[in-house]
């Protein structure tokens, strides 16, 4: 998928300074910018405010997960100290609180993970949902042709590049209307 985007970038570049000479002919400048989008995340503001909640965040849950190890170790030196003089059925019954204790930590720890990596998530998809349309406001205002991300991608290109409608008729006249898996010469499209 990284690869495809990478070739359509290239293309859209090969038009886009096919176009140049023509635009440097009537006097116009192209002007094309990069935004190196993670850089804008982790350094603006809003970037640095949910840093540090989620590094709050992680530091509350990285205590609670800490005072659980504490007591699963607490029962396992415990069970360590006093199997010998347990009853077979107390034994198993330490044992057992200690497996269950055990399986809460797991899952704590998994809970954890899988939360903090979500709400990390939602965080950057927001900021970044904000950075593009200020990125494309301010593309169209500043009278941009195009806006690139650093890592390869389009964020916003000037409607007078988009040769989308034009593409969608010259392919519609070459297919001529024909449905899917059938020939001009009608039938399934299966060789004669």
């Amino acid at each position: 998928m990284l690869k495809r985007g990478k070739v359509w970038l290239g293309v859209l570049l090969v038009c886009v300074f096919a176009a140049t000479p023509f635009s440097f002919a009537l006097g116009s400048e192209l002007k094309i910018g990069v935004v190196d989008l993670q850089k804008a995340l982790n350094s603006s503001e809003m970037g640095q405010k949910a840093k540090a909640e989620l590094k709050a965040e992680y530091e509350k849950r990285a205590r609670e997960i800490e005072a659980k190890k504490a007591e699963v170790e607490a029962l396992r030196k415990e069970l360590e100290k006093k199997a010998s003089l347990l009853s077979i059925k107390a034994k198993k019954a330490k044992e057992e609180e200690y497996r269950a204790k055990l399986r809460d930590l797991k899952h704590a720890v998994d809970d954890a993970k899988a939360e903090l990596t979500t709400k990390e998530n939602e965080l950057s998809a927001q900021i970044l949902k904000e950075l593009v349309k200020m990125i494309r406001k301010r593309g169209k205002s500043e009278g941009y042709a195009l806006i690139l991300e650093a890592d390869g991608g389009v964020i916003y290109v000037a409607p007078s590049f988009d040769i989308t409608s034009s593409v969608i008729k010259a392919y519609d006249a070459a297919s001529g209307l024909r449905s899917l898996g059938t020939s001009k010469t009608g039938g399934t499209g299966k060789k004669r």
